[in-house]
């Protein structure tokens, strides 16, 4: 048999190509030859009909569509035309990447699983169902070992030392540490801390240019029990911790004498593709506008803003509900603080040139595409790697390697290893800890700066989409965003806002910014593949609460210009449309509140349905609202259905929570008004997902 392995993968953000990649490495440890492509490249260039065995690795995408790169797939194996023994021959295993705050969690997954079973492929193994809300590790680790130990192990007749080398080393603890001896610790790691010099509770890391911009790091006692620095009795007396082997080195960096000034002239992140994005050219735009939504009393949990930006020199026919990337830049105080920890701070702005190194072993081996060849350790920190992002496993076991603590060593292996994953969830991942968290936290460990480029992340922009529309705004485009500022506690020692809300705030009128357009999706008016007129008749339920009603301005302001030019069109200012909107107190925070009221008296918007979460004797949550008026709201979905304008449903705010609630509110209502089962509901209220008359833009 040959040692072939066939690994497909659908990705929408990294992740799932991340997974398959590091999965091929660990295969070709074994000895098998992995063969990795995007399903999209196996539905063009393979015949799985002549294949016996393939590993898929696939994702969804927050409205529930099957990754750019693997749609073509799905669609090929979706075919009425295909007979149901059309892949008999085929085995697989399939594991699937979600995030559970999405009402469509797991839904392409499970889709392209039951497809293939229903041609007649096998699968081998249990279905991986990865959750990105709670940790992607806790079953994708699980799911590779027991896909090698179980599947692979038996079909490649492979090795048990060659496995067992593949996927652990084995850590010898000695003697159990007493009690006294871990406190012993805790003191030297506290001393070590305290060492840097303290002003007044807070910590200024003090670098070699007086000039330059220093993070403000708060004192923090790490707790005796578990924590990040020290895990359970179970875990830190295990003798035999499972850990992965550490990622081999590869790249080499060169550093020059003189100063890198070609900043400016680098394509952003090498023009290197990127899902989502039209194109990875930057728009440029000018900042016009910088305003204070929401009250400046101190009650104000997550203050709103508005910017406006007047794109430069182009005319751009965007539609109601699109968006924009932004490009994003890390923080000059967090890049300072890891250039000075790694001792490049002196030297951040000299020329710094990547290559392979030729002594690597890696398979191969090859630059990230989105890294300049050439430029500086500060523009490679700065704009393309992602230093915020809580860090991996994969690099919390490099950072091992270069602790020269032995207790700090050991606490970074627990952390990493399959025994840890549960307290690498807790207090790495979901305390959100960025890298200069982890850094500070273990004091000793010094990374060779190759190796964080090697193995941080792609630093991603988010999108926001407009409240503007072309026709009432021209080449001007405004959105709305939120300040969520993350406090120091938990092991984070600094506060912080998020990567691209820190750009955002710190934007004043007349600065230039970099825009990158996002491609259309299915939340916008018309709807995709409608004819204009659908958008100007449809009736609507907007839901948006926060910062998510700023999105259905530039619907209703689409309607109001049409309105203006045709103050006669009376089927369009009859269309019924309903506004749920979410806020804390309509006192505070209730944004657009004038503009809002004014669409009302215009006749734009029929109803507007409000949810105060502070405010007793109002419904708490839009949930709260729709049940109230459910009657009304069904009626309108179920009398329209046959109509040439059936209504459709907008939902658009932060997937925590509400995403999955909202749809799980409606499946309870659709029952109620109904009277049908909650599975005849959810049956219809997956028609209405289907014929894109339910249609979600949520972010987590």
């Amino acid at each position: 048999m040959t040692n072939r392995l066939l690994i497909g993968f659908g990705s929408h953000t990294g992740q799932a190509e991340s997974i398959s990649k590091a999965l091929a490495e660990r295969a070709r440890t074994v000895g098998l030859e992995p063969e990795v492509r995007t399903l999209n490249d196996i539905e063009k260039e393979l015949d799985l009909t002549n294949e016996s065995f393939i590993v898929i690795v696939v994702s969804s995408t927050g409205d529930g569509d099957a990754p750019e790169n693997s749609a073509r797939f799905l669609r090929r194996i979706s075919r009425k035309t295909l007979k149901e023994d059309h892949l008999k021959g085929l085995t697989y295993a399939l594991l699937g990447l979600g995030d559970s705050n999405y009402s469509t969690y797991q839904g392409v997954p499970i889709k392209m699983d039951h497809q293939l079973s229903f041609l007649g492929a096998t699968r081998v193994l249990e279905r991986g169902e990865a959750d990105d809300q709670v940790g992607l590790e806790l079953i994708v680790e699980p799911w590779i070992d027991k896909l090698f130990n179980e599947e692979l192990k038996s079909r490649f007749s492979l090795e048990k030392s060659r496995l067992v080398a593949a996927f652990s080393s084995k850590i010898t603890l000695g003697e159990t540490k007493t009690a006294e001896e871990k406190e012993k610790i805790m003191e030297e790691w506290k001393a070590r801390a305290k060492s840097e010099e303290s002003v007044e509770g807070e910590t200024t890391v003090f670098l070699s240019s007086s000039e330059r911009v220093a993070l403000s790091l708060v004192d923090f006692d790490y707790p005796a029990g578990a924590s990040v620095r020290s895990g359970a009795d179970k875990i830190s007396s295990d003798p035999n911790l499972r850990v992965p082997i550490a990622p081999q080195s590869y790249i080499k960096g060169t550093l020059g004498r003189s100063i890198f000034r070609g900043g400016d002239d680098l394509p952003w992140q090498n023009d290197a593709p990127m899902p989502g994005v039209i194109s990875t050219k930057p728009l440029s735009a000018v900042v016009v506008s910088h305003s204070i939504l929401t009250s400046l009393h101190q009650s104000v949990t997550k203050p709103k803003r508005e910017l406006i930006f007047e794109l430069a020199d182009v005319d751009l026919a965007y539609e109601p509900g699109d968006a924009f990337y932004i490009t994003p830049q890390n923080s000059e105080a967090e890049v300072n603080f890891l250039l000075d920890r790694l001792g490049h701070l002196s030297t951040a702005d000299n020329e710094y040139e990547l290559s392979i190194d030729p002594a690597s072993s890696k398979a191969c081996a090859a630059l990230p595409n989105y890294l300049p060849v050439k430029s500086s350790l500060r523009h490679l920190f700065t704009y393309c790697l992602d230093i915020r992002r809580a860090p991996g496993r994969p690099l919390l076991r490099f950072l091992a390697d270069s602790a020269s603590d032995s207790s700090e060593k050991r606490r970074l292996l627990e952390l990493c290893s399959a025994q840890g994953v549960a307290e690498f969830t807790a207090f790495v991942r979901q305390a959100a800890l960025s890298l200069a968290d982890v850094l500070l936290a273990f004091p000793s460990t010094l990374p060779k700066v190759e190796r964080l480029i090697e193995n941080l992340p792609r630093l991603m922009p988010r999108p926001y989409s407009m409240s503007s529309c072309v026709a009432a705004h021209g080449r001007r485009l405004r959105f709305a965003y939120s300040i969520r500022e993350d406090a120091a506690r938990e092991g984070r020692r600094y506060s912080r806002v998020g990567v691209q809300t820190g750009v955002l705030t710190d934007l004043r009128i007349g600065q230039r910014v970099k825009l990158l357009e996002k491609e259309s999706a299915r939340f916008r008016l018309p709807p995709l593949n409608c004819a204009p007129e659908v958008g100007l008749y449809t009736p609507l339920v907007l839901i948006g609460p926060g910062t998510g009603v700023s999105t259905f301005l530039s619907f209703t302001q689409h309607i109001r210009m049409h309105l203006k030019k045709q103050p006669e069109d009376k089927e369009c200012r009859e269309t019924k449309r309903i506004l749920y909107f979410g806020c804390r107190d309509k006192n505070k925070d209730f944004i657009y509140k004038d503009e809002i009221e004014t669409l009302q008296e215009m006749g734009v918007l029929s109803t507007v349905h409000l949810a105060q979460s502070t405010v007793e004797g109002e419904p708490k949550y839009v949930q709260d609202a729709i049940r109230t008026n459910a009657v009304e709201l069904f009626s309108l979905l179920r009398d329209s259905s046959s109509s040439a304008y059936p209504a459709r449903v907008y939902v658009c705010g932060d997937a925590k929570g509400m995403s999955k609630d909202l749809w799980e509110c409606f499946v309870q209502c659709a029952a109620e008004t109904g009277g049908c089962s909650i599975d005849e509901a959810r049956k219809y209220m997956m028609e209405l997902k289907k014929a894109d008359r339910y249609i979600e833009d949520v972010w987590s």
